[in-house]
C-alpha cells in the first residue's frame, strides 16, 4: 500500500476545488471514470433520490397492511417490489415502525451512512458529530432541545445505529384524521424528518416554543430547498467515490471516511457541510492514491496545474487530455 507522502501539507496548500478537478481528470485518462459516469451520479442524487421516494413508501404501509407486513419484515425486497433501486450487493435497508409507545431514532455514529435509495443526501445536521454522539447519549434531550419534539415520559425511545451493511429508516405512525386521505394525499403528510426520527407525525406533542415553530418551519423550507451540494467540488467528490465503488466494497472507502469524519470533529467548524465533504475528499484521494489507482506525485502535479490555472474543468466536456486554459473559465462538470 502506497502512503500519499506530504498529505497533509498537500491538503493545506491546494484547495478542494482544484483537488477534486484533478482527481476526475486523472480518472478519466486512465480509463477509470468517464464524464458521463460522474455526471450521472452527481444527477441522479440531486434530481431522482430523495424523501419523496420514501414518503411513497410510508404511504403504502399506511394503506395496504399486507404491503406494511412485507416491508418490516424485509425492508430491502419491499422497496424493490415498488421499483426503488437499492444496491443490495453492498446494504440492506431494514424500516422500523412507531408506534404509541414506541418512538424510533436513526444515527449512524461511524459518519453517516443513510438509505440514500429511501431519502436521498443526509441533511447536514445528521453528519455532524453533536448529533451522532448525542443520539446515542440523550436522545430524549436532543428531541427536545434540538427538534423541539417533546415525546412524553412513557414514550420508549430506541436508537437504530446505521451501518454500511444496513441502513435504519422509520416508518412514522399514520396521523389521526386522515382515514378518507388516498396514498397520493398521504404522501405530502410524509417529512424527511419523521423517516429519521426526529420528527412524529402522530402521538408527539411540540414543545412550547415561545413563537419559534414559524421561524423552525421557515428554516425547514430552507433546507428542503437548498441544493444537495453547495460547491461543485463537493458533487464531484461525492460523485467520484460512489462511482468507483460500484465494483468495490464500500467499506474499503468508508474506512478512510470513517478516519478522517474522526479527525475533522474536534474542531468546530461554522460550516459542517463543507466540513464533512472536506473528510470526504481527503478520503477519496487517500482511496485511489493508497489503493493504487493513481499515482500521488501525478495527483499533485496536477493538483497544482489546476490551482495555477494551467488546466481548467474544460477538458471534461470536450475531452481534450491536456485541458489548457481557454480563457473560458466555465466549471461544466457539476
Amino acid at each position: 500500500m502506497t502512503e500519499f507522502e506530504g498529505f497533509e501539507a498537500y491538503t493545506r496548500e491546494y484547495d478542494p476545488e482544484a483537488r477534486a478537478r484533478a482527481l476526475q481528470s486523472l480518472l478519466i485518462e486512465e480509463g477509470l471514470l468517464s464524464t458521463d459516469t460522474v455526471d450521472e451520479v452527481i444527477a441522479t442524487y440531486e434530481e431522482e433520490i430523495g424523501p419523496l421516494t420514501g414518503a411513497r413508501v410510508v404511504a403504502r404501509a399506511w394503506t395496504d397492511e399486507s404491503f406494511r407486513e412485507r416491508l418490516l419484515a424485509d425492508g430491502t425486497a419491499a422497496l424493490e417490489a415498488m421499483d426503488v433501486d437499492v444496491d443490495t450487493e453492498t446494504m440492506e435497508v431494514e424500516f422500523v415502525a412507531n408506534d404509541e409507545d414506541t418512538h424510533n431514532l436513526v444515527v449512524c455514529t461511524l459518519c453517516s451512512c443513510y438509505p440514500w435509495a429511501v431519502l436521498g443526501l443526509p441533511p447536514t445536521w445528521y453528519k455532524t458529530p453533536e448529533y451522532r454522539s448525542r443520539a446515542v447519549r440523550d436522545p430524549r434531550g436532543l428531541l427536545r432541545e434540538e427538534f423541539e419534539l417533546d415525546l412524553a415520559g412513557d414514550v420508549e425511545i430506541q436508537v437504530f445505529d446505521s451501518t454500511s451493511e444496513l441502513r435504519y429508516a422509520v416508518l412514522p405512525q399514520r396521523p389521526p384524521g386522515t382515514g378518507d386521505h388516498s396514498e397520493a394525499e398521504l404522501v405530502e403528510l410524509v417529512s424527511r424528518d419523521s423517516m429519521i426520527g426526529v420528527d412524529r407525525l402522530a402521538g408527539g406533542t411540540a414543545a412550547a416554543d415561545g413563537g419559534r415553530a414559524a421561524e423552525r418551519d421557515r428554516l425547514a423550507d430552507l433546507e428542503r430547498d437548498r441544493p444537495a451540494f453547495e460547491a461543485p467540488w463537493q458533487a464531484r467528490a461525492f460523485a467520484l467515490a460512489v462511482a468507483l465503488t460500484e465494483d468495490t466494497p464500500w467499506e474499503r472507502f468508508q474506512r478512510r471516511l470513517v478516519s478522517e469524519v474522526d479527525d475533522d470533529s474536534t474542531a468546530p467548524d461554522p460550516d459542517p457541510e463543507a466540513a464533512y465533504y472536506r473528510g470526504w475528499l481527503r478520503a477519496l484521494e487517500r482511496f485511489v492514491i493508497e489503493g493504487e489507482l493513481l499515482d500521488g506525485a501525478a495527483v499533485a502535479d496536477r493538483v497544482a496545474e489546476f490551482q495555477a490555472g494551467d488546466r481548467t474543468a474544460h477538458e471534461f466536456v470536450d475531452g481534450d487530455p491536456h485541458g489548457h486554459a481557454d480563457g473560458h473559465g466555465h466549471d461544466h462538470a457539476h
